[in-house]
């Protein structure tokens, strides 16, 4: 099979990640992958993408096509019809390629994109489409039409859901279709670490990373640490926040650890495309987002060694089983949050039947040889019907 993946961004967030994780692991069973990519942001990270890509000897292409959707600070419609105009000629361009690599099957990796659907009705190419987000709840996104994503949604011959909680919340716009829940798999290998947990500890390092946005909670996990450190008097904890985001957002967590003295307890480090070392030397990974919708870190951070305590919200709940591989607290409550680290650094030599216990579970139930062979499948069963 000759199958394109239609990127969302030009940077290897989650959602492309995992595109290429899946990629690989397709190519490995004999498929030829092909990648159009969006041309939108800085030399360098399309470098970053370039660079993986050819590392692997996928073909691709960077195009200039453009999300279908906007924020809900864009009250107009003057960007919403541009940016349909610019994904209407870049479809010709797009027809050109899916002659030229004899294109047999379009999956396009996240429901931000309309293009995938597009091409696939006007080149007659089957259509699978990934839903990995929630759209409204995490990004405070909307779609451009309504109307235009309903009848895509529908004429897609295939819709993946990363979790029965995207599943769910998407069960208006999915209601007729064949949407199926195919949870994300890994290359556990890459993510494994052994030897991270360390039964003595003189300083317990907690780790959050991810877009720092809003809905992912990075400010409950400094409040949560403020409870430590104040009210709690625990002196030896570090909490890391990695990622990039909103400068509003960031400068509003930079004023939260300036306003409560926690400058020697919290270190704000920008996106890093490999995590190892920082797992490495981490002890507690939090997950505070209030609608994850799987939970891609979570999962790595399990393959770490490193204890994973998340809000009891979205995916986080489908993967952690509380006080088995790991623990849940309150989402939205800084204070639950605080007493379960607090718990977990004073029963420490309790955590590592945890941390065993939720590395077995992520190696067991998110491999990606299992994962391919699914989605091979589900290609199969796709084409077969065309």
């Amino acid at each position: 099979m000759n199958i394109l993946f239609i990127a969302n961004c030009e940077l290897l967030y989650g959602a492309n990640r995992s595109m290429m994780e899946l990629a690989v692991e397709l190519q490995n069973m004999g498929q030829n992958v092909y990648f159009f990519i969006p041309y939108q942001g800085s030399g360098e990270s399309r470098y970053i993408f370039k660079k993986e890509l050819e590392e692997y000897g996928f073909r691709y292409a960077f195009m200039r096509y453009f999300p279908s959707i906007h924020p809900d600070s864009e009250k107009g419609v003057a960007g919403r019809i541009l940016r349909g105009e610019m994904n209407a000629q870049c479809l010709i361009k797009m027809k050109d390629y899916i002659l030229k690599w004899k294109i047999d099957l379009i999956h396009t990796n996240s429901l931000t994109h309309l293009v995938g659907a597009s091409l696939s009705r006007q080149m007659c190419k089957p259509h699978v489409w990934h839903i990995r987000e929630i759209l409204k709840k995490d990004y405070d996104f909307d779609y451009d039409s309504k109307l235009l994503y309903k009848y895509a949604v529908k004429r897609a011959n295939k819709i993946i859901c990363i979790s029965n909680y995207v599943k769910q919340s998407h069960r208006k716009l999915l209601k007729g279709t064949s949407a199926v829940v195919l949870k994300n798999g890994f290359n556990v290998d890459k993510y494994i670490l052994n030897g991270a947990y360390n039964r003595h500890r003189a300083e317990y390092h907690l780790l959050i990373c991810g877009l720092i946005q809003e809905g992912k909670g990075q400010l409950e996990a400094l409040e949560a640490v403020n409870y430590l450190v104040n009210k709690y008097h625990i002196k030896n904890i570090r909490l890391k926040i990695v990622g990039d985001g909103p400068k509003d957002y960031s400068e509003k967590l930079e004023n939260y650890i300036l306003g409560h003295d926690l400058q020697d307890y919290v270190e704000i480090l920008p996106f890093q495309e490999d995590l190892r070392i920082i797992r490495q030397n981490a002890d507690i990974a939090l997950m505070c987002s209030r609608g994850e919708a799987l939970g891609r870190v979570t999962i790595e951070s399990m393959l770490s060694e490193n204890l994973v305590i998340g809000a009891d919200s979205g995916g986080t709940k489908e993967i952690i089983q509380d006080g088995a591989n790991g623990y849940l607290y309150k989402c939205g409550d800084a204070l639950d949050l605080c007493k379960k680290i607090y718990y977990a650094i004073t029963h420490w030599e309790e955590q590592e039947k945890i941390i065993v216990n939720a590395k077995e579970y992520a190696r067991s139930n998110y491999d990606i040889s299992l994962y391919a062979k699914q989605i091979v499948g589900i290609y199969k069963s796709v084409l077969d019907l065309c």
